[in-house]
């Protein structure tokens, strides 16, 4: 019987699920281990290890213990980059602040290095291995590797030449002739960071103006003379320049995805996406994300449809390549066994794009494929895994005592 080792923050509710699907499959429940106590080394993974263990790593999210101690990991890398930067000391003494976005790229060079060190040497599976989990937590590696691929997604801005200023950004634009664009925190999650910016240029009274517009979920506090920002659930609109300029400069300091903004299928009159979880390589779940704003994640309060509610022109062949494609980028990290998809569907509802991809990107409550959620598929295909693995051991043993 394979036993399951669940690193996770236990206060979430993807730590229950991951559980209850155990039990569902007659299962025990998995050995819980906290990141907190992996980063506090009160425990080592290696004490759980052995060649019938499987190890999940879920999203190390709702802990600012577990933030703090991820900024102190990567308090020493990457030396030379341009990120602001704070001493593991300093971190470990960051105050709790909710919702305030604090040195990402730092906490992303801590999360890569400690996924590395946890996991070396490990002789179990690893469901989504750290290599393949810290490309997906890096939006632009992940997007290049995609595209490297021939599978479709948003057109980059100019890879090789990231820009690091909100004018640098505008001069970008200029020079590729675009208009509208995504920027987004390489290393955010659940739309933090996230700005769709967009600029017009017309004539008003006969001189020429220029108006900008940044939808967010960025939130730009300025108090006592500190600016600062903060991921909100009530999404923004930016007008003020010097505002929008604020924000973008704080991302781009922190490393940014940007690409072209594509426009998406509307369903009921606002536009859409759908998540699609990919399991041992097949598409499973999957929900349509109706948008109040241009990002459709279902925590900003946006709206959740069956896949049965597409719209009525998207063809079974159409829906069937756009979840090959799902399929297709899913195989570009062979050592995942899930993942989460982000799909565009262009208005013409033959056209499609990946837009991300989430290695933590399972969490589907209420959402069912052949009667079973997210968790429980998870679980059941790794054991019939498990049972073919033995059924064919023991076919050769016999095939051994034939000869």
């Amino acid at each position: 019987m394979q036993n399951f080792v669940l690193i996770a923050n236990p206060e979430t509710r993807r730590v229950q699920l991951f559980q209850q699907a155990l039990a569902r499959c007659g299962l025990p429940p998995a050995r819980l281990i906290a990141y907190a106590d992996l980063l506090a080394n009160r425990c080592e993974l290696a004490q759980f290890d052995s060649p019938d263990t499987i190890f999940r790593f879920d999203a190390p999210e709702r802990s600012f213990e577990v933030d703090r101690g991820l900024i102190a990991a990567g308090a020493e890398l990457e030396p030379d980059g341009g990120h602001q930067r704070i001493s593991a000391s300093a971190a470990a003494q960051l105050p709790e602040d909710l919702g305030r976005i604090w040195y990402q790229r730092q906490w992303y060079l801590g999360w890569c290095d400690r996924l590395r060190s946890w996991t070396a040497n490990l002789q179990g599976r690893i469901l989504n291995h750290p290599d393949d989990i810290i490309i997906m937590f890096d939006k632009v590696q992940c997007q290049q590797i995609l595209a490297a691929a021939g599978i479709p997604v948003p057109p980059m801005l100019a890879i090789d030449r990231h820009p690091k200023s909100y004018d640098k950004l505008c001069a970008l634009m200029d020079a590729e002739n675009i208009n509208r664009v995504f920027v987004k925190l390489a290393h955010g999650s659940s739309a933090s960071g996230v700005v769709a910016y967009e600029r017009r240029n017309g004539f008003v009274g006969g001189a020429s103006r220029n108006e900008n517009r940044a939808i967010t979920t960025v939130e730009r506090v300025v108090e006592a003379g500190e600016l600062r920002f903060y991921n909100s659930r009530l999404i923004r609109q930016y007008r003020d320049p010097d505002a929008i300029s604020d924000i973008i400069n704080f991302l781009a300091a922190e490393s940014v995805q940007i690409e072209t903004w594509l426009p998406k299928a509307r369903l009921e009159g606002k536009e859409f996406d759908v998540r699609v979880v990919v399991i041992g390589g097949k598409a499973r779940q999957a929900v349509i994300r109706v948008g109040n704003s241009p990002m459709t994640n279902l925590h900003l309060g946006n709206d959740r449809r069956e896949i049965s509610d597409l719209p009525a022109g998207l063809s079974p062949a159409a829906w069937a390549e756009m979840l090959a494609t799902c399929e297709r980028a899913a195989a570009c990290f062979p050592n995942t066994f899930y993942c989460g998809i982000d799909l565009l569907i262009a208005p013409n509802l033959r056209e499609h794009y990946i837009l991300e991809m989430n290695a933590f990107g399972d969490l589907l409550q209420e959402i069912t494929w052949q009667g079973e959620d997210t968790y429980t598929t998870e679980v059941r295909m790794l054991v019939e895994e498990g049972e073919r693995g033995r059924l064919g051991d023991w076919v050769k043993s016999r095939s051994s005592n034939i000869t």
